[in-house]
């Protein structure tokens, strides 16, 4: 039989290795939301040619702990990204904010979404990305 005492501090010891385990899975997981979004283009780039005609485009940035995606649309409803999901190896799919019903300006002006790079994404290969329906390339970062 045990006793009380021990049975104590066996769970004690049991709700300590739960809450920690606990928070090491809150950390673990990476954000799929926005670090920062803007008006213009990623500071400091220059933007690619696919991206004359309006066509979304990403950039890594800090090494590739950090992406961006860059849209085009009206500055009072600006496109900005809200999230994004991870689709396969090196595939994501950035959600963009809708408004629908509402009037917006009819100027086309570009918005960046900074992202984090989750862990399985990786920055030194290609990354498939869906913006919009359309789907581009971020070129991988040299090793």
């Amino acid at each position: 039989m045990i006793s009380p005492r021990r049975a104590r501090t066996t769970a004690i010891v049991a709700l300590l290795a739960a809450s920690v385990t606990i928070t090491l899975a809150g950390c673990s997981a990476s954000s799929t939301k926005p670090i920062t979004s803007y008006p213009g283009e990623p500071k400091g780039v220059t933007a690619p040619p696919s991206s004359a005609g309006g066509a979304p485009f990403s950039v890594w940035l800090k090494n590739g702990a950090q992406f961006t995606v860059t849209t085009y649309g009206s500055s009072s409803c600006p496109p900005a990204g809200t999230d994004f999901v991870v689709t396969g190896t090196n595939k994501l799919t950035v959600a963009i904010k809708e408004y629908k019903g509402q009037a917006c300006t009819t100027d086309y002006v570009p918005r960046t979404t900074v992202f984090a790079t989750p862990s399985d994404i990786n920055p030194h290969k290609d990354v498939k990305v869906t913006v919009q329906a359309l789907r581009y390339t971020l070129p991988a970062l040299p090793k």
